[in-house]
């Protein structure tokens, strides 16, 4: 006959083991979740516009003009290495002082300097001017 204290274990491990299994294959699933997570991106994919010559937004669809090739710019990025990639020499600027940041992409060798502004500061009225 077996002895009372050991059964009494016996019994207290199976809970532990029937009680602790649950809670392990959570944490185990909560750590495979947290892995397969993406990187997050270098930069933001937001939507960009082109600034216009009296202070409009423009879409970048109008750089299609410059050739079928640009058709597909999203961001100022982008822009830059097909420029690059084009053989010219492309070059950015990013203001980020003011009331709205914006990116500039000259290549004057492609005949091309525009400025990148984000969608949601082209609906933004801009500040009233300064009087001295």
């Amino acid at each position: 006959m077996p002895h009372p204290i050991s059964q009494h274990l016996f019994g207290l491990v199976v809970m532990l083991i029937f009680t602790g299994a649950p809670a392990l294959l959570v944490a185990g699933e909560a750590g495979r979740l947290k892995a397969q997570k993406p990187p997050p991106a270098k930069e933001d994919p937001g939507p960009w516009l082109l600034a216009g010559r009296e202070g409009e937004c423009v879409p970048l669809s109008i750089l299609s003009r410059k050739g079928p090739e640009y058709s597909d710019i999203q961001t100022p990025h982008q822009l830059a290495e097909k420029l690059r990639a084009a053989g010219h020499e492309a070059e950015i600027k990013e203001f980020n002082a003011g009331t709205r940041p914006a990116v500039e992409v000259r290549a004057p060798s492609a005949g091309l300097d525009v400025m990148f502004v984000k969608k949601d500061l082209c609906d933004k009225a801009p500040p009233p001017a300064e009087k001295k």
